[in-house]
């Protein structure tokens, strides 16, 4: 990245395309440092054939990246915070990252609770209506249209919630309060309580399931805890 920063106190709204559904890694990465405005977008080469399934999402083809370098995370100027919808999966796209994670979809239900749905488009929609959304919809599934999308919705939230947007550590807290699902939501368990699902089956989850909700994430995380607990006691 070209810019510098201390990242103490630092965020990054970050976005990331893939090549696979399954082990993504990252072809394209983009970055808003969230005090100061600054946009980074770049173009990766992942080592290997980009699946057809997510061409037709984004767009990016084999020889788009054709030549391209792969991203190195030893190389990617780390701030204290990364800010993102799902933030969990982009996170885990560029090799998880000792940073803080502060996750819109969490932070949007507890600023917005009266909306109806949480996807980033739909945010977008109903915090801006449907025309003039769709004039920033349109650059869904390019890297950087969603952090742009994203960096207006965590601004929106912060408003809502009175807390300054760089007061990062409140939305970190806040983010984060909230309650983990207790049951499967989807799944051969689906609408099994979390503490009766198979543990294998948990483990499964957490090892291949890149793009599950925040909430769900915590609970299984929750669960391997007590599991680990149960053991030694």
């Amino acid at each position: 990245m070209t810019e510098v920063f201390n990242n103490v106190n630092t965020a990054l709204v970050i976005d990331t395309e893939t090549d696979q559904g399954r082990d993504p890694r990252p072809i394209q990465v983009a970055t808003i440092n969230v005090a100061t405005g600054f946009e980074w977008m770049k173009y990766f080469n992942s080592g290997r054939t980009i699946s057809p399934i997510v061409i037709k999402v984004h767009g990016i083809t084999d020889d788009d990246v054709a030549g391209l370098e792969r991203f190195n995370l030893a190389e990617f100027e780390l701030p204290e915070y990364l800010i993102g919808h799902n933030v969990r999966f982009d996170w885990r796209v560029i090799g998880s990252p000792s940073a803080k994670l502060i996750c819109t979809v969490r932070l949007a239900r507890v600023a917005f609770p009266e909306w109806r749905a949480y996807g980033q488009s739909r945010c977008i929609e109903q915090l801006l209506g449907r025309e003039e959304a769709s004039l920033m919809t349109i650059a869904a599934h390019d890297a950087l249209g969603d952090a742009r999308m994203c960096h207006l919705l965590y601004q929106a939230c912060c408003e809502r919630l009175g807390i300054a947007p760089t007061d990062f550590a409140a939305a970190h807290a806040i983010a984060n309060k909230a309650n983990p699902v207790s049951k499967m939501p989807f799944g051969k368990h689906k609408g099994t309580p979390i503490k009766d699902v198979p543990i294998s089956y948990v483990k499964w989850m957490l090892g291949n399931i890149h793009n599950m909700q925040p909430s769900l994430y915590s609970a299984l995380k929750k669960r391997i805890e007590a599991e680990k607990i149960k053991n030694v006691e």
